[in-house]
């Protein structure tokens, strides 16, 4: 069984945009760009293209959905795309061992993914995809064949592999993307970009757009070294940290932004919930003993919260009502137990929060 490469998948499609795959790896936003260009080497119709393209969310999945979702044939066209993203593999896979060791079989969640997959040699006017968040599979070792959930995998589709760009190749890319957008940037200036953003891409498009925006609105076509601090957010992982920092700084956009990263990279709602919980809690106790005369030191001292931390929450505290902090203490509250007593979604909740905080 062999594993291609998003380059060899590119060139394959060219010419032949049949096929059923498993995109897996390090970068999402090839994986996008990939959809993208397969949709398009399929030549389905705009009209038709909420018949010909189905798109199942893990949000939405069930094996009897996808069953469901590859019966359907395609309206006036010979082909009809499927694409199933966000599964977490590493959560749902489980292998039975065999008495010498040897894996032999699946079952569970991951058998029922296996068992809805059987069905695409019965339906075969689909062109599936299974596109897997990064993280979310067990990378084979190099020059071995792959085992466990990728081998399992294989056995129905074709693993296309989206492997992180180098430094260098990301340089030219973001060069290539300034282009697009009608601005000039040098190898030097692209390469810090890089080095300022990180190489996640989906980060460095966004920062390249805001760049291009901003360099035009101040009447030039060329970007300045000195554009990227001043517009540009330094290198981050998006989580609930970064999630809890926006809502309190009143960035509702930036808020939803994170959240939609966390949802496809399946974060636990429970635990951006624990840490929006903390931040909240800490912050209304600080808030109290400010109010009540306390000084830093002595905020410190009264909660045993570390005195840099009681800082920092502090220049937050005097922008917030204490009624407006209490409400959030309350509504993640709220959040808290409704997650823990039903079994839909987390994020729905904390969708709730962001507009309610």
């Amino acid at each position: 069984m062999d594993i291609i490469s998003n380059t060899d998948f590119l060139k394959k499609i060219k010419d032949d945009p049949n096929g059923r795959f498993l995109f897996y790896g390090e970068e999402d936003y090839l994986k996008g760009h990939a959809i993208a260009a397969l949709k398009d080497a399929m030549g389905i119709d705009e009209s038709l293209e909420i018949f010909n393209f189905v798109k199942l969310d893990v949000l939405d999945y069930t094996p009897d959905k996808l069953i469901d979702a590859l019966s359907m044939p395609p309206m006036m066209a010979e082909k009809k795309l499927v694409v199933l993203s966000g599964l977490n593999i590493k959560k749902i896979y489980r292998a039975v061992k065999s008495e010498d060791g040897a894996q032999d079989g699946a079952v569970g969640e991951f058998r029922a993914l296996l068992d809805a997959l059987a069905h695409l040699d019965e339906f075969d006017y689909n062109v599936f995809v299974l596109l897997l968040p990064s993280g979310n599979i067990t990378e084979e070792l190099p020059k071995k064949p792959p085992t466990g959930a990728l081998k399992a995998l294989s056995e129905y589709l074709t693993p296309v592999k989206f492997e992180s760009s180098s430094p260098q190749k990301l340089s030219l890319w973001v060069s290539r993307h300034f282009a697009h957008h009608g601005i000039t940037a040098s190898a030097q200036d692209c390469a810090f970009l890089v080095e300022y953003c990180g190489k996640d891409m989906f980060t460095l498009a966004g920062e390249i757009e805001k760049l291009a925006l901003y360099a035009k609105a101040h009447s030039r076509d060329t970007l300045l070294r000195e554009d990227i601090p001043t517009v540009c957010s330094q290198e981050m992982e998006y989580g609930a940290f970064e999630f809890s920092n926006a809502i309190l700084d009143g960035r509702r956009a930036d808020a939803l932004s994170i959240l939609s990263v966390m949802k496809f990279k399946q974060v636990e709602p429970l635990m951006v919930l624990g840490e929006l919980s903390g931040i909240f809690s800490d912050l209304l106790k600080i808030k109290i003993l400010l109010e009540a005369g306390k000084n830093y030191s002595q905020v410190a001292q009264a909660t045993g919260i570390n005195p840099n931390k009681v800082s920092i929450y502090a220049n937050r505290a005097q922008k917030m009502e204490l009624s407006r902090v209490k409400r959030a203490v309350a509504a993640i509250s709220e959040a808290d137990a409704a997650m823990k007593s039903r079994f839909d979604s987390g994020f729905m909740y904390l969708e709730r929060l962001i507009c309610t905080i």
